[in-house]
């Protein structure tokens, strides 16, 4: 999929999503020493809401990415600040044409 360059314009902030790798016998993660930098858009929020396990969360923002990148709630990102939040849900939106972005929200538990 192309990036249209109107698209482009709208996201001028670059996430690194790295995926988990691994997760020991009492739950500690790994993951990839590599990582795929990805333009986005990130819009800070601050708004309580509640995670997929139903639990209340601070949502401290949410980051826009223009299709479809490799990510799951088990990925880390790190933000253009050098912060890793915690991943609390992942949509995808399609339009006319099919998926048109991917919106992932961060915070803290």
């Amino acid at each position: 999929m192309t990036i249209e360059a109107v698209f482009l314009d709208l996201m001028p902030s670059t996430v690194t999503i790295y995926p988990q790798s691994a997760r020991s016998a009492y739950g500690q993660q790994t993951w990839s020493a590599t990582g795929t930098s990805v333009r986005c858009r990130i819009q800070q929020t601050g708004i309580v809401s509640h995670d997929q396990n139903g639990r209340q969360v601070i949502e401290d923002g949410k980051i826009i990415f223009y299709g479809t990148p490799t990510i799951s709630l088990n990925s880390k990102i790190t933000l253009p600040d050098g912060t890793t939040p915690v991943l609390l849900t992942i949509n995808v939106h399609n339009d006319e044409d099919g998926t048109n972005h991917t919106s992932v929200s961060y915070g803290r538990a």
